[in-house]
């Protein structure tokens, strides 16, 4: 009987080792699997592939999570479905923030910035654009000024003083000479629009998949020195300062990665990496 109870304990501890080691065993693998939303679209395929060649390296699996919208990404992020999100400019960010309450998401680290401009199917300077010309522009607050600056800057309307481009929208407009209509539209409708306007605002990889060459063809880019839009990686709240954001981040100083955007945005994009230190 002696010996009886004492291989029952002796299972028992075995047991409650493997139990334990088990639940180690899968938060270490937590530890180690960074979750990361991006879009299938574009170049992000080449983008996550390079990731996740960068962050092995450093001993960490890239768990690639698809989302092709841009109201998702922050939520997923939020509950906790994800660690992190590729996909926004810092003032998106910030006004989605304030519009849904979110509360357990923050910028993780700059990535780079991309200029946005002006491009249309039917004309090809803005000085070509008829009196009365219709123009699409983004519907999102964060995003909704930047081609009402773009023509400020031109000279082709006035918008009232000390407005920032962040906050700026038609109802800041002063003097608008051309009479021009704006079309309000969804980010991702705004490629689609195009056909059915005179010119449009489009973010620089949906001009590229439009075949622009937006060097050539824009009728008008943001200033790429002044980036105002800085991309950014957000996380879990929690996540601040861990290991495996670090080594997400330290993926995105790979050389490959640098030379695939700059193939795709050449002299346009710039790197942000100055502001995470």
């Amino acid at each position: 009987m002696t010996r009886l109870k004492a291989l029952t304990c002796a299972l028992l501890a075995i047991a409650c080792i493997g139990g334990c080691g088990g639940g180690q065993s899968t938060t270490a693998a937590r530890d180690k699997t960074i979750k990361l939303i991006t879009s299938d679209l574009w170049i992000f395929p080449q983008i996550i592939s390079i990731l996740k060649t960068e962050v092995a390296r450093q001993g960490y699996v890239l768990d690639w999570v698809v989302v092709n919208d841009i109201i998702q990404p922050n939520k997923l992020v939020d509950d906790g479905t994800a660690d992190a999100n590729l996909f926004q400019h810092e003032p998106y960010f910030n006004q989605f923030v304030l519009d849904h309450g979110i509360k357990n998401v923050t910028r993780g680290f700059y990535t780079y910035f991309v200029p946005s401009g002006l491009f249309s199917k039917k004309y090809t300077s803005l000085a070509q654009l008829p009196e009365g010309a219709t123009i699409g522009i983004p519907v999102d607050p964060a995003n909704n000024g930047r081609a009402l600056f773009m023509l400020r800057d031109k000279g082709l309307l006035k918008l009232r003083e000390g407005v920032e481009v962040t906050h700026a929208s038609q109802k800041d407009i002063t003097d608008n000479p051309h009479h021009y209509h704006f079309r309000e539209v969804d980010q991702l409708m705004q490629q689609r629009t195009l056909e059915d306007v005179d010119a449009g605002f489009l973010f620089l990889n949906y001009a590229i998949m439009a075949g622009f060459n937006p060097t050539k063809d824009a009728l008008a880019l943001e200033d790429p020195h002044t980036p105002t839009y800085r991309g950014i990686v957000a996380i879990r709240k929690d996540l601040v300062g861990a290991p495996k954001i670090k080594a997400l981040q330290n993926a995105f100083l790979s050389e490959q990665l640098r030379h695939l955007l700059r193939s795709k945005y050449g002299d346009a994009i710039v790197f942000l990496d100055y502001l995470n230190k």
